[in-house]
Formats: structure tokens, C-alpha cells, sequence
């Protein structure tokens, strides 16, 4: 006797037509992999209905069945063709990301949260490190692309990065950590970089600081002017006029963060003050360019990245300064390195769980309308998704490097925006 898959959906069948061997060996074959057929014989019910369990879908499967059908799984180990079912499906199962540099702590807690996002969803993530270049990275987009990835997650190299080669592409994508010029057709997720430099700017204002300097990015990268005009903005506000002589632009790097430190921290105190030099092992090349130098020290930095921040206080201990009590600083990001500095780092947070998981749930194939044209393989296909950019909150975490004590919230308060993200 036979039964259709729809009546064992139902929990009332047994074996599947044309199966003819009931439960036994470890598979038909006798040896080798186990296949969906050797599932359903020793399930004692036909292959459609081992695909609906395994599917979870599209037909139901009563529980007792159900049961039977992963039991027989987990005795024979079978495992499901990934690349005969992304075939059929027009799913890899797969995301990508790409980061300009996976040593930098920041790019490295990042690519773990998405990582983590994607596992929830059942997603492998395939990582690449353009590097900080161009050419690397658009070879990256390409690769990711002909691997049939269903979706990537993307931290550019510049500004304009390799975005038209994913919008040609039609799969759908998420630029974190970069917001994009407006019109620009792919989603992001990130925060108000401007607001978050201004709030940690005014933190230092608020401890009676005016000399406040400022560790910039590379002026290509959005976020970095961003960062840069929060501190000027903050500054104007408060009645001080930004002195070009205490901005400092490098690279999000420790390296940078040393050259920036020598330039802005190896100059006389305020009046009276000598000048300290550097020891001859300091870390860093120079700049290919002699930055402007500061008349005096600043007495406050806020710095736009925490990497930056760990090689600016490294200068500042090599000089005899010490952190706060000559020089306060304030950092950006928020990684976990930045509780273990000598003092611990005051930082504005970027809550990167978030920003994660709202990038994944970006790239989910319900969000778009799918389209072919040409063949049924996986590369026919076109993926259009509605273009969303998420702007979470932050933290301002306070610790001991700007003036505060552990235990003491910021002078006018503590700043935390974390509540609520906006959406547009």
C-alpha cells in the first residue's frame, strides 16, 4: 500500500511511492553518503515529506511523523545538498562582508556581531579585507557576487567605494559605518556621527576645557567629516573659535594615532611650559605631509576613532603627560580595548549588536521582490529591495581618561541616545 506525501503529511502514512525497502541498512546503497530516500525508507515515509521537514514547509507534517523523519536523519547523519538545494531554491544561504581592515579592533567586533546576526539566521558569512584599497575591494565585490551570495554587508574604503558594481547587481546590500551621499540606491545602518562627536566634545567643554583638539579620519570617508564638524559645531557653540593648528587628520589606526599625537602633543605647554621630546622607539611613520603645528598643547582631544586613541595615549605616556590631569581624552567607537587602556578610555559607544542585526534583517529575502530573466540559474536572477537607512543611538560610556572618576557621570549629565533608532 501506498500513500500520496499530502496524506503523510497529514500523520496517517507510510512508506512513499516507490519505495521498496523498509528500514535497514544505512543506505540504500549500502555504503556512502545517506540520501533523502534512505531518510524517507527508514522514516518509513516518502522523500516529499523528508523535504517538508527539512524545509520546515511549504506543507505540514503531523508531530509524530515529524519525529520520525529527524530521527532517521540523526541515525544515517544525512546532510542536504547545499548546491543542488540553492539550485532549486535560488538560496546559498550565504552573506558576505567586507571590512577595509580586520586588525583594527573596531572592524574585527564588527564582522564578529554580523557573523553572530547571520548564524541566528542561518546564514554562513564569507569575509574579505579590501585592505583600505580600492582595486582590492572591488575585486572582493566581484568574487562575493560570483559566488552567489544572497546579500552583503559592506564597510568601504572610501566614500564612493565600489557601490555601483553591487547596485548593477541587483543583490541586496548594507553599508555599515558609512552613511552615503543622499540618493545613493543601497541601504546603510549607523549613527549621527556628527551628534556623537558633538555630545563628546561638549563632555570636555563641560570639564572646563577650551584647547580641545581634534584626531580626525581620512577627509574621503564620511563618517570622518562628520566626526570632525561635531567637534567644530561644539566648539562654536560654546564660544571657541576651532584652531585649524589642533586638527589632526590620519588614518583610523593606532599608527595614526601616534603620528597625530606627536604632532599635536610634542609642542611647549601653555606659557611656561617646556617642550618633551619623544623616545627614538616611538611606534609610527611620519606623515608624507609636516602637519601644521599647535603654538601650545591642548589641555583636551577628542579623538574620532578608539585605534587613534590608543596611539595618541601611547605618546602621551612617552612625553611624562598624564591622562587626565594634563591632558584628558575622549575616544570613538567603543571596543572592548578601550576599558583596558592606562586610564580607561572615555568613549562615545557605537552599539554594534544593533547595528548587526539590523543589517542582516536588511538583507532578508522576504524585504524584496525578486524578478528573472534568461535561464533558471542562480546568476539570472535580479533582486530588487526597498532602500532603508537606520540611524541608531549611542553612548557616551564615561571612564577615568576624561577627568571623570569611575563612579561620576559627566558634567551636565549622562548622554545615552541608545533608546530609540530612526528610521528613513
Amino acid at each position: 500500500m501506498t500513500t500520496t506525501a499530502g496524506q503523510d503529511a497529514d500523520g496517517t502514512g507510510g512508506p512513499a511511492v516507490g519505495d521498496d525497502a523498509g528500514p535497514g541498512s544505512r543506505t540504500s546503497r549500502g555504503r556512502g553518503a545517506a540520501t533523502r530516500a534512505d531518510v524517507a525508507r527508514l522514516a518509513g515515509t516518502s522523500s516529499a515529506v523528508v523535504s517538508y521537514v527539512i524545509n520546515d514547509g511549504p506543507r505540514p507534517v503531523a508531530a509524530a511523523t515529524r519525529e520520525r523523519v529527524l530521527t532517521a536523519i540523526a541515525e544515517l547523519d544525512y546532510r542536504p545538498n547545499a548546491v543542488a538545494r540553492a539550485l532549486k531554491t535560488q538560496q546559498t544561504q550565504t552573506l558576505a562582508m567586507l571590512v577595509p581592515d580586520i586588525a583594527n579592533p573596531f572592524f574585527a567586533e564588527f564582522a564578529r556581531a554580523v557573523q553572530d546576526a547571520a548564524f541566528e539566521q542561518g546564514k554562513v558569512l564569507l569575509l574579505g579585507d579590501s585592505g583600505g584599497s580600492l582595486q582590492r575591494e572591488t575585486a572582493y565585490l566581484r568574487r562575493f557576487l560570483d559566488q552567489r551570495v544572497e546579500g552583503i554587508v559592506l564597510i568601504g574604503a572610501r566614500r564612493d567605494s565600489s557601490l555601483r558594481i553591487v547596485e548593477a547587481s541587483g543583490v541586496p546590500a548594507v553599508v555599515l559605518d558609512r552613511q552615503l551621499d543622499e540618493g545613493a540606491a543601497i541601504s546603510s545602518v549607523g549613527i549621527d556621527n556628527k551628534s556623537a562627536a558633538l555630545a563628546a566634545t561638549e563632555h570636555l567643554i563641560g570639564h572646563g576645557h577650551r584647547a580641545i583638539a581634534c584626531v580626525a579620519g581620512p577627509s574621503e570617508q564620511r563618517n570622518a567629516t562628520d566626526r570632525l564638524a561635531g567637534w567644530a559645531t561644539a566648539l562654536h557653540r560654546a564660544g571657541i573659535a576651532p584652531d585649524p593648528a589642533l586638527i589632526h587628520v590620519d588614518d583610523f589606526s593606532v599608527e595614526g594615532g601616534v603620528r597625530a599625537g606627536r604632532a599635536l602633543l610634542d609642542v611647549p605647554d601653555a606659557p611656561g611650559g617646556g617642550t618633551r621630546r619623544p623616545r627614538a622607539d616611538d611606534a609610527g611613520e611620519p606623515s608624507q605631509e609636516p602637519p601644521r603645528r599647535p603654538a601650545h598643547r591642548p589641555t583636551a582631544v577628542f579623538v574620532s576613532s578608539d585605534s587613534q586613541a590608543e596611539g595618541l595615549l601611547a605618546v602621551a605616556h612617552r612625553l611624562g603627560l598624564r591622562v587626565p590631569q594634563d591632558l584628558a581624552v575622549l575616544g570613538f567607537d567603543g571596543t572592548r580595548r578601550s576599558a583596558y587602556s592606562d586610564p580607561a578610555m572615555s568613549v562615545v559607544e557605537q552599539p554594534l549588536l544593533a547595528a548587526a542585526a539590523a543589517a542582516v534583517a536588511l538583507l532578508a529575502p522576504g524585504r524584496g521582490r525578486r524578478t528573472r530573466s534568461g535561464d533558471s540559474t542562480l546568476g539570472a536572477r535580479v533582486v530588487r529591495t526597498p532602500v532603508e537607512h537606520v540611524v541608531l543611538g549611542f553612548s557616551l560610556v564615561i571612564r577615568r581618561s576624561c577627568g571623570c572618576s569611575p563612579d561620576q557621570s559627566p558634567p551636565d549629565g549622562p548622554w545615552d541616545t541608545t533608546a530609540e533608532g530612526v528610521r528613513s
